[in-house]
């Protein structure tokens, strides 16, 4: 019987890769809510920490009925930790450049550091974090991610701001959790006349599915395709001193939408990547799940730097120009 199922599912899990000629477009971002109240005050920018969150397994699941279940899980493969931290200390460099460009002063990493030690904020431990891929229980149909978020050398992660929101789960504690801790540093902000700006860019790999549709609800599909994207939950988390350091405004620049790129990056090895070898995004316990299905998404690592590159150069270009546009009118 568990066999049948698993077979079954297999026959209607499909993961589809296109390749499409690259457009010679950047991957530009605009902002839903860049109000400029955010940076109103201050001709300067402290960024004590710059996160990227890079997704690495996605898992789609979808139950219609006992005998009829789906489930895909497709693994990033081909880069490592050196150069997840290789790309984020680059990206803080070109935010800094740009800052300098647009004739914005930058805090130094001194002050910044300073400014997080004060406020007595936690630092993620190795300046890095792994998180998702377990297991779970799914009620019709569900899509899991899991990813590991790097901070810059010279600007580290900060826990308070490790995460993307929907990622977590835990939206409204996380976002009070950004508030209290930001709140400790309004007054270094202040002496220093700098607005705080902690970015968080969430990069993705894959557009997973899930589906139980068919007449009679007996049909279970679990899918997707493989293209390169800047996730729309990708906050740059900000804080603006005001009257003193004694208080401020926080806030967040969110993109309006995901910023796909048609640039084929990727291969996928249908069946590569079981369970057994997702190493750190994936439970122990998941392993005794037999119908889990595991495809290796195997990057062409040079594209897949080059595609990298040009999100956190678009990402950085429009925290830069909301802060010019506050600032300079």
């Amino acid at each position: 019987m568990h066999r049948r199922l698993f077979l079954s599912a297999a026959a209607a899990s499909a993961l589809t890769f296109a390749a499409r000629p690259a457009l010679a477009e950047p991957m530009a971002v605009k902002w839903v809510n860049a109000h400029p109240g955010l940076f109103k005050g201050h001709k300067r920018v402290a960024i004590p920490a710059y996160h990227i969150n890079f997704i690495v397994w996605q898992q789609a699941t979808a139950s219609a009925s006992i005998a009829a279940k789906s489930r895909l899980a497709v693994l990033l493969t081909g880069v490592d930790i050196p150069t997840l931290r290789k790309l984020t200390d680059e990206a803080y460099a070109d935010l800094k450049a740009q800052f300098t460009a647009a004739g914005i002063g930058v805090v130094s990493e001194a002050d910044a550091r300073a400014m997080v030690d004060t406020a007595g904020m936690e630092r993620l431990a190795g300046n890095m974090a792994t998180v998702g891929g377990g297991p779970g229980i799914t009620i019709g149909k569900s899509v899991r991610r899991g990813f590991v978020t790097i901070g810059a050398t010279e600007a580290p992660a900060l826990a308070a701001y490790r995460l993307p929101e929907s990622q977590t789960g835990l939206g409204a504690m996380a976002a009070a959790t950004q508030i209290n801790a930001g709140a400790k540093m309004y007054r270094s902000g202040w002496d220093l006349d700098a607005n705080i700006l902690v970015p968080s860019l969430t990069l993705d790999f894959a557009a997973m599915e899930a589906s139980t549709g068919g007449m009679f609800g007996g049909v279970a599909s679990a899918g997707g395709s493989i293209r390169f994207r800047i996730d729309m939950d990708s906050p740059t988390f900000t804080l603006n001193p005001a009257s003193g350091g004694r208080f401020g405004t926080p806030g967040q620049l969110r993109p309006v939408k995901d910023v796909v790129s048609q640039t084929p990056f990727a291969t996928v090895e249908q069946g590569a990547a079981g369970v057994r070898s997702m190493g750190t995004w994936v439970d122990e316990n998941y392993q005794t799940e037999a119908r889990a299905r595991g495809d290796a998404v195997v990057v062409n690592l040079p594209v897949w730097e080059s595609l990298v590159r040009d999100a956190y150069r678009g990402y950085n270009a429009a925290i830069v120009a909301a802060v010019v546009k506050a600032v300079k009118n």
